[in-house]
C-alpha cells in the first residue's frame, strides 16, 4: 500500500514540477525587478487550522505473545479533527532554506467492545467498557537545496528530520469470576525518521506563490520497520505586500512495526491528511 502511494506521489510531483517550471518560464520575469526582495524574502511564517482525516491501528505486544490489532477509530476516536498548525521557512543561503512545522492531534473516546481484544497480557471480552486516548505531537525540520534557483521559482532536493511523539492510553473495567478491577496501560514513544525528497516553488504572479514537496523514508534493521511518506501542496495569495492567505493539502503516512522503545513494543500504523487554511507572512 505504501509503495502504491509512493508511485502516485512521484507521478504527482513530476507533474507539478513540470507545471511550475513551464509556468515560470512563460511568465515574464520583469516584475521581479519591481518587487525586489519581497518576491524572494528572507523568511515565511504561516499559521492556521488543519483539518486532517485520520486512520489509526495499534497493537501492543508482550514477551508472552502478540496483541490484538485495534482500529482506534472503530473504538470511537474522531476520524476528523480541526487542529492548530504552525509552519516557518528561513533562507539560509541563496540556494538553501530551512523549513519547520509543528502540529498536535489529541483524541479521546469511550466505547463498548464489539469483540474480544488482547492488550499486553490481558484479554478484554466483548461488551467491556473502555476509555481510549491517542495523542500525537508532530515536529518537522527540513533543509532544502535548490539546484534550479531563479528569481521567481526554484526546485531541488531536501533532507529532513521528523519526531512524532505518540502517547496512548487504554483503560477498562475488567470483570472475572472472582474479581473486578480497573486495567490501565499507557504506552508511549517517539518515532524518529530522516526523510529525503524533492521540492519546488514558484511565484505564478507577484502575489501568488505555489509550493510542492514529497518526502520518503524507509528503514528495516533488527526487526524494526519504519515506513514514512509525506507530501504537501500549497498556494498563498499575498493580499498585502507582506501578508496574505493560504490553502494547502498535505498527507502523512506512518507505519512503525516491532519497535521496542521505552515501555512500548508492537505496531502503529496511522495516516492523516487534509486541508490547511492559514494566514501567511513574508519578511
Amino acid at each position: 500500500m505504501a509503495i502504491n502511494n509512493l508511485k502516485k506521489q512521484l507521478l504527482l510531483s513530476i507533474a507539478v514540477g513540470l507545471f511550475l517550471c513551464s509556468t515560470s518560464n512563460i511568465i515574464a520575469q520583469s516584475y521581479t525587478t519591481v518587487e525586489g526582495d519581497s518576491i524572494n524574502p528572507r523568511a515565511y511564517v504561516t499559521m492556521g487550522y488543519y483539518f486532517p482525516r485520520i486512520n489509526t491501528s495499534l497493537r501492543v505486544d508482550t514477551a508472552l505473545g502478540i496483541g490484538t490489532e485495534i482500529g482506534l477509530e472503530d473504538l470511537g476516536l474522531d476520524e476528523e479533527k480541526s487542529v492548530f498548525k504552525l509552519d516557518g521557512a528561513i533562507r539560509i543561503s541563496p540556494k538553501s532554506q530551512l523549513a519547520l512545522t509543528y502540529t498536535s492531534i489529541n483524541r479521546n473516546s469511550k466505547a463498548l467492545l464489539e469483540k474480544d481484544i488482547k492488550v499486553g497480557d490481558t484479554t478484554f471480552l466483548e461488551g467491556s467498557g473502555v476509555g481510549l486516548k491517542f495523542n500525537i505531537d508532530y515536529f518537522a525540520a527540513t533543509w532544502r537545496y535548490s539546484f534550479f534557483n531563479q528569481k521567481n521559482w526554484n526546485a531541488g532536493l531536501s533532507v529532513g528530520a521528523r519526531a512524532v511523539s505518540i502517547k496512548t492510553g487504554f483503560k477498562a473495567l475488567v470483570n472475572t469470576d472472582s474479581d473486578q478491577f480497573i486495567y490501565e496501560k499507557s504506552p508511549s514513544f517517539i518515532a524518529p525518521a530522516i526523510l529525503f525528497g524533492v521540492h519546488g516553488s514558484a511565484y505564478l504572479t507577484p502575489k501568488l506563490l505555489a509550493r510542492y514537496s514529497l518526502e520518503y523514508f524507509y528503514l528495516s534493521i533488527d526487526g524494526i520497520d519504519i515506513n514514512v511518506i509525506e507530501s504537501n501542496f500549497s498556494v498563498q495569495y499575498f493580499i498585502f505586500k507582506q501578508f496574505g492567505l493560504g490553502l494547502a493539502y498535505s498527507t502523512n503516512d506512518y507505519q512503525v512495526n516491532d519497535i521496542p522503545l521505552g515501555d512500548f513494543n508492537g505496531k502503529v500504523d496511522f495516516n492523516f491528511g487534509g486541508m490547511n487554511l492559514f494566514l501567511s507572512a513574508r519578511f
